[in-house]
């Protein structure tokens, strides 16, 4: 018997149309959040941060469970997957997690469909046609057990607890040009150090430059005549989604109580969360705005894969050097990085 797993709605679709076969799948996007290198911890953390409930949670869980007991079980396994990154992270879990239960015998094919953007980052959204599954099924190619395992260390250095681009492994990371570039898109959410100046993440920065003394949505933000708001619009939006941006401006409002750096206000509370609340900067949001960060613990914390953001316990920093960014840890020298 053979099970069809994928990570990618559009193939999912085109694979029962096309071949009139039952696909398992789980429908997440990994770009943004927590992950786990465990199974089970990975499920409960992504609930968690989608503040999944009820019936949602229910699903959510129902569907990961259908593609877990595939991996668990000794049935061979078609993985449909695309060139886009959050297809590629899951395949990398879905790799890791199979061989914990199937460490010698791997037994995976994998079927790469749909033109993904030359950078590979999107929502998910493909081109794929039943037609592309017929023919991907005919092309499907056996994993060796050698790149499976491959694939499953690159995830269990994504879902480490110290961001991918740490000083820690720099050097063996340089040779990897797509943990590399996986590592830049973490490095965003995460503070910088610029000489002495402690400045927040670089989306932080972005959502700080829309607002003001105006009330602003979450929409308005995203679609601030502004040089930040078209980097927000044009460039993370499709990477991360717009939810990620209204609750990361509640956590900012909710952060620290009446030293919080953002006001909000109830707008459209019978709306989706881009327009139930409305913000503005206060007097300390507006001191971190023009001045930078006092401490790091002024910015709410917020879980990037494995590492945790403005975290004080583990104070990760974006610093730049000659070869791009790198991250360590907050009062170590710059002269450690490799």
């Amino acid at each position: 018997m053979t099970v069809h797993v994928t990570t990618n709605e559009d193939i999912r679709r085109a694979v029962r149309r096309g071949l009139r076969l039952p696909v398992r799948s789980i429908r997440d996007n990994v770009l943004e959040g927590p992950c786990a290198s465990d199974l089970e911890d990975h499920r409960e953390q992504r609930c968690d941060y989608w503040n999944l409930r009820g019936r949602e949670r229910a699903q959510f869980c129902s569907s990961f469970d259908d593609v877990i007991g595939a991996v668990k079980s000794r049935h061979r396994i078609v993985l449909w997957t695309s060139g886009l990154w959050t297809d590629r992270l899951m395949l990398w879990a879905l790799c890791a997690w199979r061989l914990r239960y199937r460490p010698e015998h791997p037994d995976i094919d994998m079927v790469v469909l749909g033109d993904a953007p030359e950078d590979g980052f999107s929502r998910g959204f493909i081109r794929v046609k039943p037609a592309d599954a017929r023919r991907g099924l005919a092309d499907a190619r056996a994993l060796s057990r050698t790149r499976v395992q491959h694939m499953a260390r690159s995830w269990r250095k994504v879902s480490g607890r110290s961001p991918v681009l740490s000083t820690e492994g720099a050097r063996a990371d340089r040779a990897r040009s797509d943990l590399v570039e996986l590592g830049t898109h973490q490095a965003a959410f995460f503070p910088r150090v610029d000489d002495s100046t402690l400045t927040m993440s670089r989306i932080d920065e972005l959502l700080f430059s829309c607002l003001g003394n105006d009330w602003l949505t979450p929409v308005d933000v995203l679609t601030h005549r502004s040089s930040a708001g078209a980097e927000l619009l044009k460039h993370w939006m499709i990477r991360i989604g717009d939810c990620f941006f209204a609750m990361r401006l509640r956590q900012w409002a909710e952060h620290r109580g009446a030293e919080a750096a953002l006001e909000s206000a109830p707008y459209r509370t019978d709306r989706p969360p881009m327009l139930e609340a409305r913000y503005r900067l206060t007097a300390v949001g507006d001191e971190i705005k023009r001045h930078g960060l006092a401490e790091i613990a002024q910015g709410p914390p917020l879980p990037v894969w494995g590492a945790t953001a403005y975290d004080p316990a583990a104070p990760w920093v974006v610093v730049e050097g000659p070869s791009g960014p790198r991250l360590r840890r907050l009062g170590e020298h710059t002269s450690a990085q490799a």
